[in-house]
């Protein structure tokens, strides 16, 4: 192996000075209540989303509480190609991290997909039960998926890696960063900074190198990179699409249709594409998580609509990018799609682990944006943008909170706070800033949450 390539990526061994990546995450902190567990845990994510910066706090938290020292904590990066062809025997790699001497090691492994039979390699492994603690990470859910599955079936837990949400994207601001650990009642002296803020999450996204560049132009060259990257590596290169144009195409029509439903046979109409071909540019993007689809709830299939998803962009800097449209978003007539696809994703990233986001529409148009159910509602989720005096409760909302009657009913707008009363339901306003400040696991809007979204394999 390049030895050289592995003491440059593992400076902690060599005692050279390193840099700890400067902004928290939320699925940090999680990740360590897993640290001392048995399973693999996996990092699952799209490219560039921060799971090496990740790898690099759990690295920093354990030197500094001491739970393990410099020499048994190794980091393999796989994008360096002689890195990962030195890991393709189990026993050269078992002397390597001296796992004779029976000491508690812990091993990141960066980018395991580039492995040839990553699942198969890293289960041998663990089945001996020595005291290693894997952590790796996978550019995204396929390529996970198809390479780790089976072999590590009941050994792993799985946790999915996104862009900054808005909390962490406020940690980056220093007039703001203190805010998501503050009294939610102190939020209104902040409004106004808060809007502003999440309005310029809204033009750019949560990509960590976008956040952390200033320049208005290096942050689209970096994005219009980033996209151009994904198109190259993951969808022409892993999945082999050999149209990307049309695939370029798709992702223009559903950034444009965003908050909508979505009809399969028109857009292959659209495109000159067979409906399985466009499913399946829409799987992908799914797989490679670059939108989240929402279905419709409904407890009676002959009064709802049509099972029709929605699809959402998890990063609204990428749409904006699909869309060719980086003005402002005050001045835009979309506005009230990018926060209800920021409120989309924050809402399935912090899910209970037993509920599902839906969205609810009948027959005749009534609607509502969001809700979230077990087997029935326990709440409803209108957004609104724009300036508002006074909370106005549509007819659609009416109608689901009289049939459902959610435990938790939500009207998410710029800045009015207030309670209504909706029959035997109260309907609370809040600004859309502070809902995505309450890392909520969607019992409520005041319980807490972990903010990260992680499966078991069980």
């Amino acid at each position: 192996m390049d030895i050289t390539s592995f003491n440059l990526s593992n400076p902690w061994r060599t005692g050279r000075k390193w840099d700890i990546p400067i902004i928290e995450r939320d699925a940090t902190a999680e990740l360590i209540k897993w640290l001392d567990e048995p399973e693999i845990l996996i990092l699952a994510g799209a490219r560039q989303v921060g799971k090496t910066s990740i790898l690099y706090q759990l690295i920093d938290r354990l030197l500094k509480s001491k739970l393990a020292g410099p020499e048994e904590i190794y980091y393999f990066n796989l994008d360096f190609l002689a890195i990962s062809e030195f890991i393709t025997d189990q026993g050269v790699f078992l002397r390597f991290i001296h796992a004779e001497k029976g000491k508690k090691t812990f091993v990141f492994i960066d980018e395991v997909q580039r492995l040839a039979d990553p699942g198969r390699f890293i289960k041998s492994l663990q089945d001996l039960r020595l005291p290693i603690k894997f952590i790796l990470t996978g550019s995204f859910s396929l390529d996970i998926r198809t390479k780790t599955q089976e072999p590590l079936t009941g050994r792993k837990q799985v946790f999915r890696i996104e862009p900054l949400s808005f909390s962490e994207y406020l940690k980056t601001i220093p007039d703001l960063s203190s805010l998501p650990v503050l009294n939610p009642e102190n939020y209104r002296f902040y409004i106004n900074a808060l809007n502003g803020a999440l309005y310029d999450y809204g033009l750019y996204g949560g990509y960590p190198a976008l956040v952390l560049t200033p320049d208005r132009e290096k942050k689209l060259m970096r994005l219009n990179e980033l996209f151009s990257s994904y198109l190259e590596k993951d969808i022409a290169g892993f999945l082999k699409v050999e149209n990307i144009p049309a695939f370029r195409n798709l992702t223009t029509l559903l950034s444009a249709q965003q908050g909508g439903l979505v009809n399969i046979q028109e857009l292959a109409s659209t495109l000159g594409l067979h409906r399985e071909t466009v499913s399946n540019y829409i799987y992908y993007l799914e797989e490679t998580f670059v939108v989240k689809k929402l279905t419709p709830f409904f407890s009676n299939p002959r009064t709802e609509l049509s099972k029709m998803p929605k699809i959402y962009f998890t990063d609204p800097g990428l749409r904006n990018l699909a869309m060719g449209n980086f003005s402002e978003l005050h001045s835009r007539s979309d506005a009230g799609q990018i926060l209800e696809g920021i409120v989309a994703s924050h809402m399935v990233q912090n899910r209970s682990e037993s509920h599902r986001v839906h969205y609810w529409r009948t027959k005749s148009g009534a609607e509502v944006d969001f809700v979230v159910s077990a087997v029935q509602p326990v709440q409803g989720v209108e957004v609104k943008a724009g300036k508002l005096k006074s909370m106005t409760i549509s007819r659609g909302y009416r109608s689901f909170l009289s049939k459902y009657t959610p435990s938790h009913a939500l009207f998410l707008n710029n800045t009015v706070w207030d309670r209504v009363e909706i029959g035997e339901r109260m309907v609370e306003a809040i600004p859309t800033a502070v809902f995505l400040l309450q890392h909520t696991k969607t019992e409520g809007p005041q319980g807490q949450g972990t903010g990260s979204s992680h499966e078991n394999s069980h």
